[in-house]
């Protein structure tokens, strides 16, 4: 082990496994929407791209991504089963007429 200036030992450590975030599961996508939805985001999906929102405020993928924590690899895997699935598509029975 190497010494810090102190004299102390300093522990190195074996794995960065901090620095590499895991896959979500692709199980974990449907209570991931149900969280957003509880937060007040939607996605809506569109011909030219797709647009997050809180409540009724346009917000950015970035912002969305940041604020759930997700990595950039994490955010293209859920996007890609966001834009395939659209969990969001139909899900208040209170909105049809």
């Amino acid at each position: 082990m190497k010494k810090s200036e102190r004299g102390e030992k300093v522990k190195w450590r074996v794995h960065f496994n901090q620095l590499i975030a895991r896959p979500i599961p692709l199980s974990s996508f449907p209570s991931l929407i149900e969280k957003m939805r509880d937060d007040g985001l939607i996605c809506l999906l569109h011909i030219t791209g797709y647009q997050w929102y809180s409540g009724r405020y346009p917000i950015t993928p970035k912002n969305v991504r940041e604020i759930w924590g997700l990595s950039i690899h994490q955010w293209k895997r859920f996007m890609a089963w966001v834009i395939e699935e659209d969990p969001f598509d139909g899900g208040d029975e209170d909105d049809e007429v």
